[in-house]
């Protein structure tokens, strides 16, 4: 998920990952029908070893399922259904697992001002999408999901986060 990237900027943040990857071969230059998802999807290139951790899981070409998706729009990415074992304070840390995050999640895709989240312990209003979720979730405006890909390495991510000049957070899992 790339951070912080208000709605009128998404279709150029879009651009210049996509350009990036078709440029370099991570993904094919042409949409596929992928059978995950919901968004514009395209299937891995010749070059996506140099986007992840292990090149010999190349097991995952096979698959019908194994491309990449964009997702535009405010959006709750999350890995798996599991429960929360914290949400941490941006400010200071404390855990305020104790709240109704649904409905704040819920009221953060209808209007993200309208979900601050105070904290119990320092009393600081934060919105909720800066909070620390683990296992980890992020709530963005635009994100990539690779399906069934191997671990995007470090160096890949670093290297988008200086493209689009925007932090990016690995939301993984797998099901």
């Amino acid at each position: 998920m790339v951070k912080g990237v208000p709605e009128e900027e998404v279709d150029t943040v879009v651009k210049k990952i996509l350009d990036y990857l078709q440029l370099t071969k991570i993904v094919s230059t042409k949409p596929t029908d992928g059978s995950l998802g919901q968004g514009t999807q395209y299937g891995p290139g010749v070059n996506w070893k140099s986007a992840v951790e292990i090149s010999d899981e190349d097991h995952f070409l096979d698959l019908s399922s194994n491309s990449l998706e964009i997702q535009t729009g405010r959006t709750v990415f999350y890995a798996d259904g599991r429960e929360f074992d914290s949400i941490a304070c941006p400010n200071c840390g404390e855990n305020n697992l104790e709240c109704d995050w649904s409905t704040l999640f819920s009221q953060w895709i209808q209007d993200p001002t309208t979900a601050d989240w105070q904290c119990k312990n320092c009393g600081t209003s934060n919105a909720i999408s800066e909070y620390q979720f683990e296992p980890k979730w992020a709530l963005g405006n635009l994100g990539f999901t690779f399906w069934n890909w191997p671990r995007l390495n470090d160096a890949f991510i670093e290297r988008l986060e200086v493209l689009v000049g925007k932090k990016i957070e690995k939301v993984e899992g797998k099901i």
